[in-house]
């Protein structure tokens, strides 16, 4: 089993390598804007869609970036880093996860959470993407012992 690390632990780690996602969801050096996230068991409610390439949106929308379907173009998924917005969150991913994208450590993943934008935009935390850095193998990882929700209501962190 393997488990984030916030920012917070990231920082008195001293990692070179964070796992703080915001740069990564919104491209950061550009490297994610584009990716290709290979689904290989597919996603809850369309099965049979893969493939899905990572979209950066422009400054003034960050930290949200979408996730648009290769094969059918008009399913999009607006995603944002969890940490921009909640920065305590932390997820464990099972082992089976783990084999599966070929997760090494906590480093190699990359986690996003779906956005549904409405009067009260809300991210699922309780089934978040999760996604090999370097393979870009992913798939939607269930928390079972979490205490967000599949609906968390967006907030400013608070300071």
């Amino acid at each position: 089993m393997l488990t984030t690390r916030n920012r917070d632990e990231e920082q008195e780690m001293g990692s070179e390598t964070s796992t703080d996602d915001e740069a990564a969801a919104d491209g950061g050096d550009g490297a994610f804007d584009g990716a290709v996230l290979d689904f290989a068991g597919g996603l809850p409610g369309f099965p049979a869609l893969r493939q899905f390439r990572l979209e950066v949106l422009g400054p003034e929308l960050q930290p949200f970036c979408l996730m648009r379907s290769v094969d059918e173009s008009g399913i999009c998924f607006t995603l944002l880093s969890p940490g921009a917005v909640f920065p305590d969150y932390k997820i464990e991913i099972d082992e089976q996860h783990v084999a599966s994208l070929g997760l090494e450590s906590a480093d190699d993943a990359l986690v996003l959470a779906i956005v549904t934008l409405g009067e009260q935009p809300t991210a699922n935390l309780l089934g978040p993407l999760v996604v090999n850095r370097h393979t870009l193998a992913a798939a939607q990882v269930v928390q079972y012992q979490m205490t967000h929700r599949a609906a968390e209501p967006l907030t400013p962190p608070s300071t």
